[in-house]
């Protein structure tokens, strides 16, 4: 059954040291709007550039899950994503002023406290749903993941089998709910193998590892604090399995659903975590999630228009034939921002207009898709340009359709940035053949 989207009540801001650079970094987790996702804006660059979170912007890591966008990175996402989908909190603006995210002790505890802190609330929204029809199986090496289907929860079983000589075997099941995250996998930390931290420190990484937010596992079997060398105390018998799961759970929150599945995973990591991630986000294109979620590949198949004129670069949900909402993320990279008031870079309102158009070409042309007929705009009144849109800004897009008749249609059209409205408008299509433009 399908839950409420959820953000978070109010503002809250954290403080720690990044693990793998070891800065000092300020994050403040910001309420969003429902169907946003979870969007990082790097306020350390100029114009605020937002990286948003999903497929399409997963990049190459180091030991850690990474996004990048238009050439802007965030790093290790995975904890703080972890504790969004333990507590169930699904549209989040995450502001930060460097390149990856603190370590806030090695673990999500902090950041999952920090979401309580600031109150979790529905939104008016569905949260979309996977529900798994088929297994997928994805082998690499000695590590493989499997999802299988399973009805009406989400489970994740994980088998940690280390090398000879390291540690025995662990295994790890839990159910999703807040409750058992919040006990069971929240406090888990980090650890690394003492080859790995060894790696680490050869190539001068891991500046922002404690003897508190981390732990090795030696060869010998001992279990080490990294700094000290000294014997440490862990949190659970089995710690290193439970922060395992943790990870994967970060890294299927880029999914931005709510999977019914239950998934097995042995020995697996960032990279294959991820290639599942990839594998049940292609599900959703194919089936159950297209009526919800279009990525700008499938835009490109329905719009005629290409870069530097495709204004909408991800549409969010669609409401049967009445209703869509999309997104345009706006990057300083952008050719009009470089002469649009330079000193001051807006995006043009005739542009922003041209987004909303786009948005609704979207929402008629799916509707006309097999009839040999496009939708072209003629015409636009109770125009209004509310506030300005700036490099950095996530633009909402929202378009109704009033009327759609055999020649003609009719719909009203709205872009927002933060809540706050930005834009909006009423506007008119003619509906011709395709053959006739």
């Amino acid at each position: 059954m399908a839950r409420q989207q959820t953000t978070i009540s109010k503002p809250v801001e954290l403080h720690g040291s990044a693990l793998f650079s070891g800065k000092e970094v300020t994050v403040n987790l910001l309420p969003a709007e429902a169907d946003t996702g979870y969007m990082f804006r790097r306020i350390d660059l100029p114009d605020s550039p937002v990286v948003p979170t999903g497929v399409e912007a997963l990049s190459e890591g180091y030991r850690c899950t990474a996004l990048s966008w238009n050439d802007v990175e965030v790093n290790a996402v995975e904890h703080l994503l972890s504790a969004c989908a333990g507590l169930r909190v699904d549209n989040l603006m995450i502001e930060l002023d460097a390149s990856e995210l603190p370590a806030m002790g090695g673990c999500p505890l902090q950041f999952a406290e920090a979401l309580q802190e600031a109150g979790i609330e529905e939104q008016s929204a569905e949260r979309p749903t996977l529900q798994l029809q088929e297994t997928i199986s994805i082998p690499r090496g000695e590590a493989t993941i499997v999802a299988l289907p399973q009805e009406d929860e989400f489970t994740i079983s994980y088998v940690l089998d280390f090398d000879e000589g390291y540690h025995p075997t662990e295994v790890f099941t839990m159910r999703l709910d807040p409750e058992i995250y919040m006990a069971e996998l929240a406090p888990a930390r980090t650890f690394g193998l003492e080859d790995d931290y060894e790696q680490f420190q050869k190539l001068s990484i891991g500046g922002g590892v404690t003897d508190e937010n981390a732990f090795l596992l030696c060869r010998d079997g001992a279990i080490k604090r990294p700094l000290s060398g000294e014997p440490a105390t862990l949190r659970f018998p089995d710690e290193a399995v439970r922060h395992k799961v943790v990870d994967l759970l970060g890294d299927l929150a880029l999914l931005k659903v709510d999977l019914q599945a239950r998934i097995m995973a042995i020995r697996s990591g960032h990279e294959l975590n991820t290639a599942l991630t990839r594998r049940l986000h292609q599900l959703l294109e194919e089936g159950v999630g297209r009526e919800e979620y279009l990525d700008v590949q499938e835009i490109r198949r329905v719009l005629p228009h290409r870069y530097p004129f495709l204004m909408v670069d991800r549409v969010l949900r669609i409401e049967g034939e009445s209703r869509i909402v999309a997104v345009k993320n706006c990057s300083i990279n952008e050719p009009y921002f470089q002469g649009h008031y330079p000193d001051y870079p807006i995006l043009p309102g005739v542009l922003q207009l041209e987004a909303m158009a786009q948005t609704a070409g979207l929402l008629l042309l799916r509707k006309l898709e097999h009839t040999g007929k496009v939708c072209l705009l003629v015409g636009m009144k109770n125009v209004k340009l509310r506030r300005p849109v700036e490099p950095g800004d996530q633009l909402i897009l929202e378009v109704e359709a009033m009327r759609v008749r055999s020649r003609s249609a009719h719909v009203r059209a709205r872009g927002s940035v933060d809540g706050e409205l930005a834009c909006e408008a009423e506007m008119s299509f003619m509906v011709v053949e395709a053959s006739a433009i």
